[in-house]
């Protein structure tokens, strides 16, 4: 489903280059749960924004589902996120003064996806995370972290995306709630065959996933099946 080869990435500021990813090679299967773990400054960040289409790479080549994201234009970047990949930030990414419902539907305002359509997509993913209907006209700001978070994940399935990516999704959370929001990606694995890659710089994070890809100074360090 995804293969990365050489990829290497350069930032240019001013007359000084940074080498942030250098040489990077691996691949993962449809159904996959995967977690990049590396420090601060270790090129995992570079390496999400690279498999999440918001960015491309200076050398080498990323295929998703065979399509090579590294040559694409911004405009086919930016219909690939909307149609393939569904995000979950650390921050949530909620916006505030919304209600639950919308903030979710949001994906598919963008596609300009019948009202019906909307509503009734919104409604089987926010029940799929175990957000209770009494909730869904609340604004987002109303709820709780945990609940944000789980919001923010129906948002990302909402496409029926191929690729969720999460980007330290319990880092504003407490260690109870971070543990519900780590089970909900299991069982977005296990139960519905979603591909998950999970970003983290906690080694007990990443053992909740099946295999850990670890990044240290640009480099590929160690790939483990757990």
């Amino acid at each position: 489903m995804i293969s990365c080869k050489n990829l290497t990435k350069i930032y240019n500021i001013g007359k000084n280059e940074t080498l942030a990813l250098d040489d990077v090679s691996f691949e993962i299967t449809k159904g996959e749960f995967v977690a990049i773990m590396g420090p601060s400054g270790s090129g995992k960040s570079t390496l999400m924004h690279i498999i999440g289409a918001l960015d491309i790479p200076t050398k080498g080549s990323y295929l998703l589902e065979g399509k090579d994201v590294s040559q694409m234009t911004q405009r086919e970047l930016a219909k690939l996120r909307c149609e393939k990949i569904g995000f979950v930030f650390q921050s949530f990414n909620l916006l505030k003064r919304t209600s639950v419902m919308r903030n979710v539907m949001l994906p598919l305002i963008y596609s300009k996806v019948p009202p019906k359509y909307r509503e009734d997509m919104a409604k089987k993913v926010l029940n799929s995370v175990h957000i209770k209907a009494e909730k869904w006209e609340n604004l987002s700001n109303e709820l709780s972290g945990g609940q944000m978070q789980r919001v923010a994940i129906a948002r990302a399935l909402i496409n029926n995306p191929s690729l969720i990516l999460a980007d330290e999704p319990t880092g504003n959370l407490d260690s109870k709630t971070g543990d519900v929001v780590l089970h909900m990606f299991r069982e977005l694995n296990e139960k519905q065959g979603h591909t998950i890659i999970l970003i983290t710089h906690e080694k007990e994070i990443a053992k909740q996933a099946k295999r850990v890809i670890t990044i240290k100074d640009g480099k590929l360090l160690d790939d483990t099946k757990i």
